[in-house]
């Protein structure tokens, strides 16, 4: 009962550790700093993705109350003028919103800043890019994630039973597999058609629904099944796919 426990915690450890180094590592992490202008500081954190109903507010936390600036944007790829937006001064906060854009659609922009006839650029110098994605039912973001993370659970769990003196390899092999299938096959894709914008009005793409990484942990876990039940060696094999399991979750930032 012992062991089993420490194995647990230590899955669960693991299982968080690696959610919370891909999710900073990810591409759609949100981009945040501070400046000082003569002493006194603007804060900034500006989102990657925009998946919400509404406008996208772009909000900057300072203290300069006589700071000005203006929000220049427009739709990437399709070389149109620049729109340029007044940003407001309200307690303590600086902010402008870009119009609420179809699923799919790349926003390029860039924040402009004068404060005593000086100008300063945010993120520096640099012209930031936020997709615009339709918006996910809270039932179905819940499920996504909750499959994912308990089938990453379940695979390390497994992975640990090498260290115990009766494994149930089968056991933690059927229910890893059927928490990604579910995730894989059900609610990835269905959370993909919605950030689309398909539900409803097209069929996506096979292609765009199911994801390369989507796909390799699901067939890894039928084949650790098949390879557990039949192999001479099943602890090393689940051992080997659960480590398997976290590189291919964390290599989704790279694609």
């Amino acid at each position: 009962m012992k062991q089993s426990f420490i194995l647990w915690i230590s899955a669960a450890i693991i299982t968080f550790l690696t959610g919370f180094l891909q999710n900073r590592t990810s591409v759609i992490y949100p981009t945040s700093g501070t400046i000082g202008i003569e002493g006194q500081k603007i804060s900034y954190h500006f989102k990657n993705v925009h998946r919400e109903k509404t406008d996208y507010v772009l909000l900057l936390r300072t203290d300069i109350e006589n700071l000005k600036g203006f929000v220049k944007w427009r739709e990437r790829g399709e070389n149109q003028a620049w729109q340029i937006d007044t940003m407001k001064y309200s307690r303590g906060s600086l902010l402008a919103k870009i119009p609420k854009q179809s699923a799919l659609t790349e926003i390029e922009y860039l924040v402009n800043l004068n404060y005593k006839n000086r100008e300063y650029f945010l993120p520096k110098n640099k012209i930031k890019k936020i997709l615009f994605l339709g918006p996910v039912p809270l039932s179905i973001d819940l499920h996504y994630y909750l499959t994912l993370f308990v089938g990453i659970l379940l695979a390390v769990r497994g992975g640990l039973e090498f260290f115990n003196e009766k494994p149930r390899l089968r056991l933690y092999s059927i229910f890893t597999l059927i928490s990604f299938f579910s995730f894989a096959m059900l609610f990835a894709p269905v959370k993909k058609a919605y950030e689309m914008g398909a539900i409803g009005k097209t069929v996506p793409p096979i292609g765009k629904l199911f994801e390369p990484w989507l796909v390799a942990l699901l067939i890894i876990w039928i084949l650790n099944l098949i390879l557990v039940s039949y192999s001479r060696i099943p602890r090393k094999w689940v051992l080997t796919f659960s480590i398997l399991t976290l590189l291919i979750f964390y290599s989704q930032n790279f694609f």
